[in-house]
């Protein structure tokens, strides 16, 4: 799914065209436009050519395709809280496989709710090392 940088926060795109309708910066036809299309349009009314031209805190920036590149963490719209499905690095695979087996071993995601575990470890499952998890979350348990 494409991401966009608004505001220090990765948006989906029908969400970061909600919030520029809300900060009266998109006409609310905006909305019904795909959200490159409306951004285009919103950067061009602002008198910008490129993006390079202005800061993320005052238009978004993008799109960026897998959720909005790799990361050290699962990326989560900031409007609608939708996982935007991007790679991990090295450290965010770790991260994902410490909240799993954390969540074995205590039967409370701490670090998300369960319903989201789940969607990350379907979608990261190529990447996960399951039999590694589940081993050291019983180990945890029984030390």
């Amino acid at each position: 799914m494409d991401a966009y940088i608004y505001k220090a926060g990765v948006w989906c795109g029908p969400c970061v065209i909600k919030a520029l309708v809300a900060a009266r910066k998109a006409a609310p036809g905006a909305i019904d436009m795909s959200p490159a299309e409306a951004l285009q349009q919103i950067v061009s009314a602002n008198g910008f050519t490129r993006e390079s031209d202005y800061d993320s805190d005052d238009l978004p920036k993008g799109p960026y395709a897998q959720g909005g590149g790799e990361a050290d963490t699962p990326q989560h719209c900031e409007g609608c809280r939708q996982f935007l499905g991007n790679p991990l690095t090295a450290d965010g695979v770790f991260w994902v496989e410490d909240v799993i087996r954390g969540y074995i071993t205590t039967r409370k995601a701490t670090a998300a709710t369960t319903d989201t575990v789940n969607e990350w470890a379907d979608f990261y499952k190529d990447e996960l090392d399951f039999r590694r998890i589940v081993l050291e979350a019983l180990e945890r348990k029984t030390a």
